[in-house]
């Protein structure tokens, strides 16, 4: 990601990795090597910064953060789709209700 976010492409892993184990089409990996050449001396010269680093940074994804339930919550949760393993939306909307929590973490 950060490689695409820096010259403008998007690049993604698999990619990167199909280029290592020589998977892609030689037409392919002439249009990436010299991107790539470019990254890797501006990540070996430990002096400079990047020219887009603050770009990459700042075009990160936006993580949700991890949910954590109390164990009381997690227990009612449990016992709930015990009795019921496939609830419907209405369902879990009431149940998350009941609970205090966001209908996606439900």
């Amino acid at each position: 990601l950060a490689l695409g976010s820096l010259y403008g492409s998007v690049f993604s892993q698999t990619t990167i990795c199909r280029f290592e184990a020589l998977q892609l089409s030689f037409k392919n990996m002439c249009k990436l090597r010299p991107l790539l050449d470019k990254w890797l001396l501006e990540a070996d010269s430990s002096s400079c910064v990047p020219a887009g680093l603050d770009k990459v940074t700042t075009a990160g994804r936006k993580r949700k953060k991890r949910t954590s339930i109390e164990m009381g919550v997690k227990g009612a949760l449990e016992v709930h789709f015990l009795r019921q393993t496939k609830p419907n939306a209405q369902m879990i909307g009431q149940l998350a209700d009941s609970l205090g929590l966001e209908k996606e973490v439900v």
